[in-house]
């Protein structure tokens, strides 16, 4: 008897192993420590990845321009960033695609400082950025230039670090304002900060959000990238469908422990956010007509080189998404 279950043991243990060498590893870079990146923290924690043979490996690299060195460099397979630092990328030479969007309009908005309560109020101001080239700089950039403030003439524009520190660099007086992820009522609020612009309310065309590899990659990995995908696609339902769940998960992911600050976010996330979300080449096209305006590169470009429909094309033609929603 006892040299059976030393067998039976035995066995499963090789079962483990045979099941563990199975599941394929993939990196996953993360621009940002936002909702949208939570998707990926959801499908980990309901084994999502695990589901669909994969072990996803999500890497917080704050700053798009720093995350898509990375990425090019290869010590990530793909990467979850606005549209501004892949442009910039294959500007100089990068083969990068982004297959997902989430996110087609520019969702920041603009917070000051208690004293600044007008636009009126805001030339000749310090401004804090993540990096410069990261969507936190464009996004900056295009908010001031639609309230009337020249980003170059008529303000001064400083790389801080991620949404946390910019925070901290307005309360302790050192920046004058900064960007961040919309919605921020209540945690303004809280914070007794004042929201002076927000671009949601403009709509204005911007690829905020999506996930992007190299064409290289993605052409030699196909079959991972699109059980990524299945498990994102699932992600994504569930931010949907399951919004106790979803804030009490998010909420752990972004360390914000202010439930309605999520639930705020989470309910204007996911008024923006499509089952299948394709991304947008007009929002892609209004990413390279800024870069343009100061790198002659960008110039003549056309967006539809910088986006690749057809991997979630084959998951609602082969009936993926329709028995995913039960439609």
């Amino acid at each position: 008897m006892k040299k059976l279950k030393l067998l039976i043991l035995a066995w499963l243990s090789i079962v483990a192993v045979t099941c563990i060498e199975a599941q394929e590893k993939i990196r996953v870079g993360l621009g940002s420590i936002s909702l949208q990146s939570g998707l990926v923290h959801i499908a980990k924690d309901r084994g999502l990845f695990a589901k669909y043979g994969l072990i996803t490996e999500s890497v917080y690299i704050p700053g798009g321009s720093t995350n898509v060195q990375v990425l090019v460099s290869g010590s990530l397979d793909l990467s979850q960033l606005s549209g501004a630092p892949g442009v910039a990328a294959n500007l100089e030479g990068a083969d990068l695609v982004y297959f997902l969007g989430l996110l087609d309009k520019l969702n920041y908005q603009l917070v000051t400082r208690p004293e600044i309560k007008s636009v009126e109020q805001l030339k000749g101001k310090k401004f804090a950025v993540s990096r410069f080239g990261s969507s936190a700089d464009f996004g900056m950039r295009a908010l001031l230039k639609r309230v009337g403030v020249d980003p170059v003439k008529e303000a001064t524009i400083l790389q801080i670090g991620d949404e946390p520190a910019r925070i901290a660099a307005i309360t302790s007086g050192n920046v004058d304002g900064t960007v961040v992820n919309a919605p921020f009522g209540s945690e303004a609020e809280r914070l007794k900060l004042n929201v002076i612009a927000d671009s949601v309310k403009m709509n204005i065309p911007f690829f905020n959000t999506g996930m992007l590899g190299s064409k290289r990659y993605m052409d030699r990995q196909e079959a991972k990238v699109m059980n990524f995908l299945r498990a994102y696609l699932e992600a994504i339902k569930i931010l949907k469908t399951e919004r106790e769940y979803s804030i009490k998960a998010l909420a752990q992911f972004t360390r914000v422990q202010n439930l309605k600050a999520i639930a705020e976010g989470l309910d204007y996330f996911n008024n923006q956010l499509q089952p299948v979300p394709y991304p947008s080449v007009e929002a892609m096209q209004a990413v390279v007509a800024q870069i343009a305006e100061t790198n002659p590169k960008a110039r003549g470009i056309d967006a539809k080189s910088y986006v690749n429909e057809r991997y979630l094309k084959r998951l609602e033609e082969e009936g993926f998404v329709k028995k995913l929603w039960g439609k």
